[in-house]
């Protein structure tokens, strides 16, 4: 084995020093948000804790500090009409940034529960210090079935060489100086757009 350089030897001591606080400061996050759901919750058996067969001390202040925060930090997001919004660079930009922001908006406040998942993640961030959002662009298919009367020979071949319809029926009706036909054709149409959601705070390490 080659002998370690002293760069090398730097280099891995401060990897395993960073390794080793990030687990203790994991550990304490953790204590430190499992305080926190319990404060917000009223439970304050651990600095208060009451004898048996007594009363226990409750308090709700945690909880009456987020939620009388949660309206105001909401109103930020969501009381526009633009959750997001693209400015362009130049002039040649404007019909884009407002396409883009039209776009993004829909996606996320109509094709996706915007508001929950911003209600989340502020909420998440207040109580557990950390809000996430995950995001990813989500496929999916769809199949929808159409029947299609009287088409001529080209329009038939147009629909056949379409690779997201499948024909399934197929009758020929023979008229003089005209052919017609009638298809029954179900299509599975494959549709894109990016999803969101706000995943539980405590999964995030």
């Amino acid at each position: 084995m080659p002998k370690m350089t002293t760069a090398e030897l730097k280099a891995l001591l401060a990897a395993e020093k960073a390794d080793a606080l990030s687990a203790v400061q994991s550990s304490q996050l953790s204590v430190e948000r499992t305080d926190a759901i319990d404060y917000y919750l009223g439970d304050m058996s651990r600095d208060m804790p009451a004898p048996e067969g007594r009363s226990r001390a409750v308090s709700t202040d945690v909880a009456d500090t987020i939620e009388g925060m949660m309206p105001s930090l909401m109103d930020i997001f969501c009381s526009g009409d633009e959750v997001v919004e693209f400015h362009p660079v130049g002039e040649k930009d404007v019909a884009a940034a407002e396409q883009e922001t039209d776009y993004v908006n829909h996606m996320f406040m109509q094709k996706n529960p915007g508001f929950l998942i911003l209600y989340s993640f502020i909420k998440d961030a207040l109580l557990s210090k950390v809000g996430i959002v995950k995001v990813w662009w989500e496929e999916e298919e769809r199949e929808q079935r159409e029947t299609f009367y009287r088409l001529t020979d080209e329009q038939f071949m147009m629909i056949v060489a379409n690779p997201a319809v499948e024909i399934v029926a197929h009758t020929v009706h023979e008229i003089p100086l005209l052919a017609a036909a009638t298809e029954d054709t179900p299509a599975k149409v494959a549709s894109e757009a990016p999803a969101a959601e706000g995943p539980p705070a405590e999964t995030a390490g």
